[in-house]
């Protein structure tokens, strides 16, 4: 198996993360980079800072001149910080003006943020990184109760919580209650607003949707949702 490789400035050959990720099977190559304390392709690289080093550039504002720069040349930029965050109260001058740089960069420019403990867990983190770099986001979410799950008990609960405002615990009491899915479909909004956790306003909306005549759905296009 090819081990996978990382570009590490050469100033982050004394802080342990190269031998860590070198343990890792993680091939790594120095270099003087002008951006990033890590690449790892060409979308992805790693900014790492000590708690203390953090701190430090956020009042002489380099945090500030390094997150446009790294946002500037990789798509996906991280910063990673090393150590105790205990230890930013001790340091910072104003913590309401500390993190509102934090959240200043992290929100203009992008940044992704990584917490790890020390130079071992920093490797573990830029290793899944590597390993994870062209993760796609799920084109569907998955349902809390599987469409197809082979479980009647399951596909009952997945049946009764697919109802506006219903999620599985309410399903569960509703099917504890009456017994079977048909039997809670034919309530009425009064039986309904008498289970625990749901209300009238609730079972007013859950019977409106059932009891409306369906009307051919057409989904809108992304330029009128954009135009409403």
């Amino acid at each position: 198996m090819i081990p996978a490789r990382v570009v590490a400035d050469e100033r982050e050959k004394a802080s342990g993360v190269p031998d860590e990720l070198t343990k890792l099977n993680v091939r790594v190559y120095f270099s003087r980079l002008p951006v990033a304390d890590y690449v790892l392709n060409p979308e992805v690289a790693v900014e790492r800072k000590s708690v203390k080093d953090l701190v430090s550039s956020v009042y002489d504002a380099r945090i500030f001149s390094q997150a446009a720069r790294i946002s500037a040349a990789y798509a996906k930029p991280f910063l990673l910080v090393e150590g105790d965050s205990n230890e930013v109260e001790g340091l910072a001058r104003n913590l309401k003006s500390f993190y509102g740089a934090i959240a200043n960069v992290t929100i203009a420019y992008g940044l992704r943020v990584i917490y790890t403990a020390n130079p071992r867990e920093t490797a573990v983190a830029i290793s899944e990184l590597l390993v994870h770099a062209r993760a796609k986001p799920l084109t569907r979410l998955p349902s809390e109760v599987p469409h197809k799950a082979k479980s009647i008990p399951l596909q009952q609960i997945y049946l009764v919580s697919s109802l506006p405002g219903v999620g599985r615990r309410l399903a569960e009491k509703l099917l504890a209650k009456y017994g079977t899915p048909r039997r809670v479909m034919a309530l009425t909004a009064g039986e309904i607003a008498m289970t625990e956790g749901i209300g009238w306003k609730r079972a007013e909306k859950i019977k409106g949707v059932m009891d409306s005549k369906y009307e051919r759905y057409v989904e809108k296009s992304p330029q009128s949702r954009l135009e409403e």
